[in-house]
């Protein structure tokens, strides 16, 4: 059977990047002529952009993939070797469309994030919350979790946006422990500030890699998007916090933040 170009991976991500390119462009063209705007103006105009960026984006991914999802049906009925190839690769795209796909939502999830909302809240108790959610998965793990939770005064937070990203920073911890261990989180109030350290005792991090690692889409996972540690770091800068990561590799690794007691 006579095989097509479109049919093998490299010109199907050629096609892929070239469609992203095309629309980003478009996209940015509409952004240009656009009024400017501060504050939350701005915020929403952004968030918009996002929207309509994803939109465009994910329609032409739908159209190849259900195209894709043709061709494996016609190749599913031809025996011969190079058919099985073929079919082989055009599963590969597959999977690339859908890894694409889950960066999409990602990046809509880290742009979409609302403007803080903040209230006075009791932060121990906050942690503990998140601790009771995530407890389970990470002893089906062999993980052991340590709390060590001081004494804590009222700070102000956006409630459900700190207890995403301690979310993010506990699951990323539990991951880098394949064969278990200890998980530890402690609070403690210092110099006017709140420190929150997750600590693990898992492979470690390169100094490059942490250097990195809270930058948009970059990641070292095989299935990761590089948004969760992002949406982090941006949460608490919001709170006009820090986060940062000391690390060596085979020796675990602690994520601080850093949140003002006072803004």
């Amino acid at each position: 059977m006579d095989i097509a170009w479109w049919q093998f991976p490299l010109a199907g991500s050629l096609i892929i990047l070239v469609v992203l390119a095309i629309t980003f462009g478009v996209i940015r063209a509409r952004q240009c002529s656009r009024p400017t705007a501060t504050g939350n103006d701005a915020s929403e105009q952004s968030n918009a952009l996002a929207r309509e960026l994803v939109h465009e984006i994910r329609n032409p991914l739908n159209s190849v993939g259900l195209n894709l999802q043709l061709i494996e049906e016609d190749l599913a009925t031809v025996e011969s070797r190079k058919a099985s190839e073929v079919l082989k690769r055009t599963r590969r795209i597959r999977i690339e469309i859908e890894r694409l796909n889950q960066i999409l939502t990602d990046f809509r999830r880290f742009t979409g994030l609302p403007p803080l909302s903040l209230q006075k809240c009791n932060l121990g108790a906050l942690i503990v919350e998140v601790l009771e959610f995530t407890e389970p998965e990470a002893q089906s793990r062999n993980i052991t979790v340590v709390r060590e939770l001081q004494d804590l005064p009222s700070i102000e937070l956006d409630p459900d946006q700190f207890k995403q990203a301690l979310w993010n920073l506990i699951i990323n911890a539990t991951q880098a422990m394949e064969t278990g261990g200890t998980l530890t989180i402690h609070a403690s109030a210092l110099n006017g500030n709140i420190k929150l350290d997750v600590r693990d005792t898992g492979v470690g991090i390169s100094p490059d890699i942490a250097d990195r690692m809270f930058d948009l889409f970059f990641h070292t996972k095989e299935n990761g998007t590089g948004v969760g540690l992002a949406i982090v770091k941006r949460v608490i800068e919001g709170h006009g916090g820090s986060v940062s990561v000391d690390s060596l590799p085979n020796q675990g690794a602690t994520v601080s933040i850093v949140i003002p007691i006072n803004r």
